[in-house]
């Protein structure tokens, strides 16, 4: 039976294949057989400066002539809205990615958020007033904003949600990274309050950010609790490039659709 309406359907992150020019990268995802890409707005090709207006116009186009959709853009390892004095750059940098999703019709911009320390921290209240704004840019777009906290700080980027019940603004789940720092991706899960994203990476004892399928992440019980979680968004696949990234790409196709992903 075909989930995607109903469940999550897979989708491949660029950023596995290497930086060979973007139209070759699109159509090699495209060959594997991913019906979605995400994009990261740090690779120059893709940035929204370098895209520009008219420029993420002909790449939704583009994308559009070859069944491709659109699963996340992200923002990169920065944003992280905790320092006052970078606040409104980072918000500025984030809402420029968010924009870019919208033209590109994406299912979501991601950012990186974290260093917060306490739930009455400063970072906190600074972060608070970051998703605000990207909140309210978001909607006005009609695109989610998924939300990756540092390791260990779910529970303070909860705290700040709170205040956020109506916004398009959750977490972006990565299991792989979640079993890596010790904590049950499935339990990651019933967790959130809302999950927005999730990148499929996977991690053994010695090694985080391996493809899914190549580590112990429990891949039948942790989709299983996206469905409960009600989530019907994409699973990302990426991983460390190294050595025979479009080969294993693959396997991690294969594997996902085996637990029942369209």
């Amino acid at each position: 039976m075909s989930l995607g309406q109903f469940g999550p359907s897979p989708a491949l992150s660029l950023e596995v294949l290497g930086g060979i020019p973007a139209r070759t990268v699109i159509a090699q995802a495209r060959e594997l057989g991913y019906p979605a890409i995400g994009i990261s707005a740090v690779r120059s090709e893709f940035s929204p400066a370098a895209l520009g207006v008219s420029g993420a116009r002909d790449l939704a186009v583009y994308l559009a002539r070859n069944n491709l959709a659109v699963c996340w853009v992200s923002a990169g390892p920065r944003g992280r809205f905790s320092v006052s004095q970078a606040l409104d750059e980072d918000i500025a940098r984030a809402r420029a990615v968010v924009e870019l999703a919208g033209r590109l019709r994406a299912g979501a911009a991601c950012v990186r958020v974290g260093a917060i320390g306490a739930r009455d921290s400063e970072a906190a209240a600074n972060l608070g007033q970051a998703l605000r704004e990207l909140a309210a840019a978001a909607d006005g777009v009609g695109v989610s904003l998924a939300l990756l906290p540092s390791p260990g700080e779910g529970h303070l980027i909860e705290g700040v949600l709170s205040g956020l019940v109506d916004a398009p603004v959750g977490r972006m789940i990565d299991p792989g990274a979640a079993l890596f720092a010790g904590m049950d991706p499935v339990d990651e899960v019933a967790l959130a309050g809302k999950v927005t994203a999730v990148r499929a990476s996977d991690s053994s004892a010695e090694s985080a950010d391996l493809a899914p399928g190549e580590g112990r992440v429990p891949w039948r019980d942790f989709l299983a609790a996206l469905g409960v979680a009600d989530y019907h968004g994409y699973v990302t696949v990426e991983f460390a490039g190294r050595t025979d990234a479009p080969g294993r790409a693959a396997k991690a196709l294969s594997m996902l659709r085996a637990y029942t992903i369209s």
